[in-house]
């Protein structure tokens, strides 16, 4: 397992995404990015870039993969890691979580934030994090072995 790390800025711009998407009304989320073979995110965009209606039903629903695959290739960068928002403060995968992860290759990793990320400042421990283990079966971190670190870079 690699250690994933991202500026504060770039947190700080994530959340500020979740927050204004969701609206405190309903799931966002978006995809980290990072050059091949690398750790360090250096880009974040969010579903409703891809696909406008991901969040229509409330919950995540992303129907953009088509034109986000071919958004990585022409930039060449990769997932890192994708987040999405809770309504409360229960961070634990839902069964649709569970069964619809955002990119299907064993080793990914999903975040889920807490409150559609409405708090002033989420720390990642503040999450729950997921890593897809393939055949929808999951493995949860332990806050202490968190993949994810805040560096100010």
């Amino acid at each position: 397992m690699r250690i994933i790390s991202i500026s504060i800025s770039l947190w700080f711009k994530l959340l500020n995404g979740l927050k204004r998407r969701g609206e405190g009304i309903r799931e966002s989320g978006g995809f980290l990015l990072g050059k091949p073979g690398e750790s360090k995110v250096t880009k974040i965009v969010f579903y409703d870039q891809f696909d406008k209606t991901v969040s229509e039903s409330g919950i995540i629903q992303f129907k953009g993969a088509a034109t986000f695959f071919e958004y990585l290739a022409k930039e060449k960068l990769e997932v890192l890691l994708d987040i999405h928002t809770h309504p409360t403060h229960d961070t634990r995968q839902s069964m649709s979580d569970m069964k619809h992860p955002m990119i299907r290759i064993r080793g990914h990793i999903a975040i889920i934030a807490p409150n559609y990320a409405q708090n002033f400042f989420i720390f990642p421990k503040q999450c729950s994090v997921y890593e897809y283990l393939g055949n929808f079966d999951w493995k949860k971190f332990k806050t202490s072995k968190m993949p994810i670190h805040l560096k100010l870079f």
